[in-house]
């Protein structure tokens, strides 16, 4: 967490760049108009739009500097600290696949601050180092109960960005960032980022020895994490030994590295496991056909797999499944016979039919009535009644059932609960719609999100609109 002492300046500092900052609530710039109503969305929101619109290339530097500063400030107020994920595949049709695919909305304080920081690195790189070490990265391992584990990939992508780009041939200094914060790496899930983060760096023959002390260090400090090991193993197995072939090829001496990846992997294969977890019998062998692969079967030892037992299994995670009480259930039903036959979906040419069109606008008039009054959580009917209505948007061809269910989709936006702690989800609804709309020739949804009188819908969709057709746009002639 930030101390107090950093925490001064920082409040003295948010103060007066929002004092700055709005001194003129619609600046004479482009964008200007979309600036000043983003200011006035929720903080989440608002912080995504100003990094989007900081990214047109008609802004001066200055003021994509200002709009990068405010964004990074306004994600303190986000309601999640950080992203969830896990590669292990879930349940599908459950509560935590839905969690995870709200969390992709990137809707989060580390994810927003990252990308800010990031963004702000081609502009001022002093200043978003600056920025950088004000992100808190202060993560707690999941328990076996819960299949989603903490995932900070971004923040190490910044990280490698800022220490590669910003010191202006400084390596010492550069070398010095990177440590720094690399340590900040605990738990399972974050240590593939932390070898691509390494990787991604470039170093030298000299640095890259130094650095592959680091990341063994940094495995043997690293918490017990059986959830965590479960979701990342593979992915440690795999990043930690590209990272050690990338640096036998640069010339580093020996096989440090993978020696530090068998220790690791031992320890962890010995200890307490979730019960539902299947990646630990797998490790072994994966391991050992890194080591054959590197050519390093001579010098690294193998790791045999009747040695290796976990001291005890642990609890399996827990899944909440939708589609459970009758209505959404029927609903369901409904959506999936409009879609296929269970194993392929209809073919254009089926669902463009009368009869497939008049069991769609049955269906429809069905999720449209539908209240959600009998599920146990507003978020699990906001999900069901969405992706109900996304998925037959993406079935329909256009004609007039699609409009309709656009119309239907956007008008449940606009009238969803979008507190704190449902905006990840409801932007990640949003984005799949503002996909469809970008493969829609006919600009129609973006039109309805526009004429939707809801500022976030509008705001989303003319800030999607501008940034295509400004990164089409001619650099000759531009007015910044």
């Amino acid at each position: 967490m930030l101390t107090a002492r950093v925490m001064a300046p920082a409040v003295i500092a948010i103060a007066a760049l929002l004092a700055r900052l709005h001194a003129d609530a619609r600046p004479p710039y482009p964008a200007g108009e979309l600036i000043a109503e983003a200011r006035a969305m929720p903080a989440e929101f608002a912080s995504d739009v100003l990094i989007r619109l900081s990214g047109l290339p008609a802004l001066t530097p200055a003021v994509r500097r200002d709009l990068l500063d405010e964004a990074f400030m306004r994600a303190y107020a986000a309601y999640d600290a950080s992203r969830r994920s896990s590669t292990a595949s879930l349940q599908p049709e459950s509560r935590q696949s839905a969690q995870r695919f709200a969390y992709d909305s990137g809707l989060t304080r580390l994810t927003l601050q990252a990308r800010a920081a990031q963004r702000l690195a081609s502009i001022d790189g002093a200043h978003a180092r600056e920025l950088f070490e004000w992100i808190d990265v202060n993560l707690a391992p999941a328990s076996c109960e819960e299949p989603l584990v903490p995932a900070v990939d971004e923040y190490y992508s910044a990280l490698s960005i800022l220490a590669r780009t910003t010191f202006a041939g400084d390596r010492g200094e550069a070398i010095r960032f990177l440590e720094r914060h690399l340590w900040r790496a605990r738990l399972p899930s974050e240590m593939p980022a932390v070898a691509r983060a390494v990787q991604r760096f470039g170093p030298s023959l000299d640095e890259a020895i130094y650095l592959e002390g680091v990341v063994r260090w940094i495995l043997e400090a690293s918490v017990p994490d059986p959830r965590g090991f479960s979701s990342a193993s593979l992915d440690i197995v795999s990043g930690i030994g590209e990272l050690q072939q990338v640096d036998h090829l640069r010339g580093v001496p020996g096989w440090h590295l993978l020696d530090g990846l068998r220790e690791y992997l031992i320890d962890r294969l010995g200890a307490p496991r979730c019960a539902d977890s299947t990646t630990e019998p797998m490790l072994p062998a994966v391991f050992n056909g890194v080591v054959g692969r590197l050519g390093a079967e001579g010098d690294v030892d193998r790791i045999d797999e009747r040695t290796v037992r976990p001291a005890k299994l642990l609890a399996a995670a827990r899944f909440d499944y939708y589609w459970q009480t009758p209505e959404p259930r029927r609903l369901h039903s409904g959506f999936e016979q409009l879609r296929g036959d269970g194993r392929t979906v209809y073919a254009q040419a089926v669902r463009q039919t009368k009869e497939w069109r008049d069991q769609a606008d049955l269906l429809l008039t069905g999720i449209e009535q539908w209240t959600g009054r009998r599920e146990p959580t507003e978020r699990d009917y906001f999900y069901q009644k969405a992706a109900l209505l996304t998925g037959l948007i993406d079935l329909a061809p256009p004609a007039t059932v699609r409009t309709r269910a656009v119309r239907a989709f956007v008008d449940f936006l606009r009238h969803s609960n979008t507190e704190r702690e449902s905006r990840a989800m409801w932007l990640a609804m949003l984005t799949r719609c503002l996909e469809f709309a970008r493969l829609d020739p006919s600009g129609e949804i973006f039109n309805l999100l526009e004429e939707s009188h809801h500022p976030i819908l509008s705001v989303y969709a003319r800030v999607e609109r501008m940034v295509r057709t400004r990164a089409r746009e001619p650099e000759n002639g531009r007015n910044p």
